[in-house]
């Protein structure tokens, strides 16, 4: 019986903090699909955040309401400029943008797990040429990728603690 070799086909870079502006939130750059050629790859970013003094005791309501409202900023700011005619990621209607944030923030005082993922349409879904999701060879799409981290890592609600202090980890 012939032995069958596995191909491996997905692929997923956790990004190191020298390459992050924002070293309190951690980013994972991925696909599920073909890493030599993928259609889509996605952003997932993830932090802990606790509210500031100044507003530590509002409702969870007033607070979800915050978050949503700067987390979305954070797309319709510069992140949907620098994807509106993007080299790399060329579907920018057809990306994917969504949002967690726990119902029960703020809950004892604690560190709430937040993240957003983004899924990007890449060029190969029609170009000739293919372009591999790698941080080694041929890293324009790791590249990109990152560059695009790094515009949501350096938002205002994750970069100024106006309103909320940003962790990247649950403790302190």
């Amino acid at each position: 019986m012939e032995e069958v070799k596995a191909k491996r086909t997905a692929r997923e870079i956790k990004i190191s903090d020298a390459l992050l502006d924002n070293k309190n939130i951690n980013v994972k750059i991925g696909t599920v699909e073909n890493r030599e050629a993928p259609e889509t790859i996605y952003i997932f970013i993830s932090f802990w955040a606790k509210p500031v003094e100044g507003i530590i005791n509002e409702s969870q309501e007033f607070l979800k309401d915050i978050l949503n409202k700067e987390l979305d900023g954070i797309y319709r700011g510069k992140l949907k400029e620098c994807l509106k005619n993007n080299k790399y990621f060329t579907n920018e209607k057809e990306n994917i943008y969504i949002k967690n944030i726990p119902e029960n923030i703020n809950y004892n005082n604690k560190r709430n797990f937040i993240s957003l993922e983004l899924y990007l349409h890449t060029l190969n879904i029609n170009e000739s040429r293919n372009f591999p999701l790698s941080n080694k060879k041929n890293t324009d799409l790791f590249e990109e990728a990152l560059r695009i981290s790094n515009i949501i890592g350096n938002s205002s609600l994750l970069s100024d603690e106006v309103e909320f202090k940003i962790f990247k980890k649950s403790m302190g």
